[in-house]
């Protein structure tokens, strides 16, 4: 395919799955493109049975012919969500159009086996499954908590699975499968399954929280460090990694040195912050005073919770609110409570997330990827379609 063309057919692609159900003529006119363009490439995704026509339109004010409105097959392929954690994984399929079709938690226990050969078994088993059942599996996305960078599929670091120099994703697990299979960190994953799935105009510049209670075993743990906190931040429409990709890793400015964790608890505080009230206020307050700290010096429209946020209560959203207007500067009105979201997809929202990160590659503007030197393994295995 010439690469005109196939840049043409991947805008056009995201426009239908932007707009939900357009039509020929309404995409012409959004792209500024020639309608005789639009009809070729439209016509040549009927034939793959990536789109479908469904009805005619409403004519325009001055008559004429209805057009046809056309919208994604979600039929077409699946893809594949999966956050993997010490002990255990979830996966979530979703369909195109972003609809959950199953999901799972099963266990992650690496014991003698390599890093590498475990999360190649699990997906693999996972893919089995779904070749098995006739699915169509469009591509994969993992996340896990550390710092990744996703440009090149390198996870730099992450505690949680032992990981404290370059871990080369992409070369260990992703090109073992031929299908696309991308990594990001957790918070970031949550980032792109907003963007993916509520595919909203006024979402351009938020902060995603996610908030993670770990399980805690007395004879395995040194230390009761049971609370995490990532952050995923969007920019401008784009989620913003860092120089160094670690944008979002989150340590409290109030910690001392008896502290244990991203804030200034003890292990004490650890312990009890699920029992005791009192020690989570405290350390709600804490945390979105930090967050109120960013909020308002980017000047971020939105904040959405996802993660264990949900099941505290809106009383959640009361202490946030309160903290980001303590850190307001100035005498006019900010109002918080209504940009203040929890996440559709509550414990789900990394796997979820991560599959919402392959739908926004699938259906990724190839001229603004590049312009963005966007990551090479999505680039090298675009070619889904």
């Amino acid at each position: 395919m010439k690469r005109t063309k196939f840049i043409n057919n991947s805008r056009i692609m995201r426009e239908i799955w932007l707009q939900r159900e357009t039509s020929r003529v309404e995409i012409a006119r959004n792209l500024g493109l020639d309608k005789s363009t639009i009809s070729l490439a439209v016509n040549d995704l009927i034939e793959k049975g990536v789109i479908i026509e469904t009805a005619e339109g409403n004519s325009g004010p001055q008559g004429g012919r209805k057009p046809v409105i056309i919208k994604l097959n979600k039929t077409y392929g699946c893809v594949l969500g999966v956050e993997f954690r010490p002990g255990s994984y979830t996966a979530v399929l979703v369909d195109m159009e972003g609809e959950v079709q199953s999901n799972r938690i099963g266990r992650f226990e690496m014991h003698e086996e390599s890093l590498a050969t475990k999360l190649v078994a699990t997906l693999q088993s996972l893919v089995y499954e779904l070749e098995a059942s006739k699915i169509h599996l469009l591509g994969i996305g993992v996340g896990i908590s550390g710092v990744v960078n996703a440009q090149e599929g390198i996870i730099k670091y992450s505690e949680p699975l032992g990981i404290t120099k370059d871990f080369d994703f992409h070369e260990e697990v992703a090109q073992q499968f031929d299908i696309p299979v991308f990594v990001d960190n957790d918070a970031n994953a949550c980032v792109w399954g907003e963007l993916a799935f509520h595919r909203r105009k006024e979402l351009r510049d938020f902060i995603f929280l996610l908030l993670e209670f770990r399980d805690f075993n007395p004879s395995k743990d040194a230390v009761c460090n049971r609370i995490s906190i990532g952050i995923g931040l969007v920019i401008n429409g784009n989620v913003h990694y860092g120089h160094q990709y670690s944008a979002g890793e989150f340590r409290s400015l109030f910690r001392t040195k008896e502290s244990v964790g991203q804030l200034s608890l003890t292990e004490d505080d650890h312990r009890k912050v699920l029992e005791d009230a009192t020690v989570m206020e405290r350390f709600l307050r804490e945390l979105f005073a930090n967050v109120g700290l960013i909020v308002n010096t980017l000047n971020l429209s939105h904040i959405i919770l996802g993660g264990a946020f949900e099941e505290l209560g809106d009383h959640t959203k009361d202490i946030l609110e309160e903290e980001i207007i303590k850190n307001w500067p100035y005498p006019y009105p900010y109002d918080v409570k209504q940009h203040i979201w929890y996440s559709s997809f509550g414990e789900r929202a990394v796997a979820y997330g991560a599959a919402g990160m392959v739908l926004n590659t699938l259906f990724g503007d190839m001229e603004v990827m590049e312009g963005r030197n966007h990551t090479i393994n999505l680039r090298s295995n675009l070619m889904v379609f």
